[in-house]
């Protein structure tokens, strides 16, 4: 019985990344097209993603604290076994994932800062703003 929670708890865990490496990529697009909407969307999404990884992994250490097994037994069968490289090739493909979404924000940031700068400078330059009481000032936070 224990055994079989602890597969279907990995597969649970298998399905919730899986669906975060989808949400990644969705949030790539979302990012490219300049989408605040969708990375918002994306966001929300990961963040019930993550939830559900924790409350998976909480589930997994009840699983292993309540049952008098051998916890050495379920973690050598070949299907654990197998689980097992899926989740690691899937949580390399997440910190990939997150990687190149974090450069592209960083991107899109430094894109939209740039934008912003050059028209406040373009506001600047016109009659309105020629005297130094009329010059607008713009400071970005690199915070996110």
């Amino acid at each position: 019985m224990g055994e079989e929670s602890l597969l279907e708890i990995t597969r649970k865990e298998l399905g919730a990344l899986k669906d975060f490496l989808e949400t990644l990529k969705e949030e790539r697009d979302a990012i490219i097209s300049f989408s605040l909407e969708g990375v918002i969307r994306e966001n929300s999404r990961k963040e019930a993603l993550l939830t559900n990884l924790d409350e998976l992994e909480k589930k997994k250490q009840e699983v292993l604290a309540h049952d008098k097994y051998d916890s050495c037994s379920a973690a050598d069968t070949e299907e654990m076994a197998v689980l097992r490289s899926e989740i690691f090739t899937t949580l390399a493909e997440v910190k990939t994932g997150l990687n190149k979404n974090m450069r592209l924000l960083s991107f899109s940031m430094d894109h939209v800062q740039s934008s912003i700068e050059n028209i406040v400078r373009f506001l600047n330059k016109t009659a309105y703003g020629s005297t130094k009481r009329g010059r607008i000032s713009l400071m970005l936070s690199k915070e996110i």
